[in-house]
């Protein structure tokens, strides 16, 4: 039976077709995923082995080839295995690049295995985020780097799928209790519970929370899609910040460091 997040991620093509296009040049490097290398600068060296989790079809690993022209090891896991298939056709010819079919909540490696563990835009889909984090830190015997969004304030938002022109007489979106028939997760975690949580995982020597501003605005929103194309959830720009339907976004980078390991 398909997990939420395979429900969720599995049923458009459209995310795996674009994650492909990504991971291949064929078109342009997430602004997201250009910030992440930006933020391994001095952490991801030669010889390293990097984990990401919800790698989706490996367009995080192109932004990383490019930033460090130098070998080391890329594990992908993703929960979706459509994701998975187009990883490995992406990379088919790259040897030090494994991808595998795999939930954050319970990763099939052993404790500390790998130098750096990234999870991007993963954790605000969540339906909670303690199980993940401690299991992403569990194989980490480096550094954690998440990007998720951490505000003042903690909001649980589910956002409704709602498709096409309702017909008939039965509710096509809510429940007879009022609930969401689908639906995913699009949450923020205040940056003082993020700290704490971290604080809590064993081992860990050092925590930062950095705001992700860094990227262009003319690679993001209507700049890169005609009116008549636009996706209905498209990431637009306003006053600096990335506005996703009438969701304000205030992505971070969390980063965690072992004990010993440059803290």
């Amino acid at each position: 039976m398909p997990t939420y997040s395979q429900k969720v991620w599995g049923r458009d093509p459209a995310y795996g077709e674009v994650f492909y296009a990504r991971a291949t040049g064929k078109a342009p490097e997430m602004e997201s995923s250009k910030a992440t290398a930006k933020q391994l600068k001095g952490i991801l060296v030669p010889k390293a082995r990097v984990l990401d989790v919800g790698c989706g079809a490996g367009h995080y690993l192109r932004s990383l080839r490019r930033a460090y022209p130098f070998d080391f090891s890329y594990d992908g896991a993703d929960v979706t295995p459509n994701y998975i298939r187009l990883a490995k056709k992406a990379y088919a010819n790259d040897p030090l690049a494994h991808f595998r079919v795999a939930p954050v909540e319970k990763l099939p490696y052993a404790a500390k295995t790998f130098d750096i563990v990234m999870c991007c835009n993963v954790l605000l889909h969540l339906p909670a985020v303690v199980k993940p984090l401690q299991e992403l830190w569990r194989v980490t015997k480096g550094t954690l780097l998440v990007r998720t969004l951490i505000g003042g304030s903690s909001f649980r938002i589910k956002q409704v799928h709602e498709q096409g022109t309702p017909k008939g007489k039965t509710d096509p979106v809510f429940d007879a209790k009022g609930e969401p028939k689908g639906f995913h997760y699009y949450n923020i975690y205040s940056e003082q519970y993020m700290r704490w949580l971290a604080g809590t995982l064993p081992g860990a020597a050092k925590i930062t929370i950095e705001e992700d501003r860094d990227f262009d605005p003319k690679a993001m929103g209507t700049n890169r899609w005609p009116d008549k194309n636009k996706p209905a959830d498209l990431t637009e720009i306003f006053n600096g910040w990335q506005v996703n339907n009438y969701v304000l976004q205030p992505w971070c980078f969390l980063r965690v460091t072992r004990t010993g390991r440059g803290a």
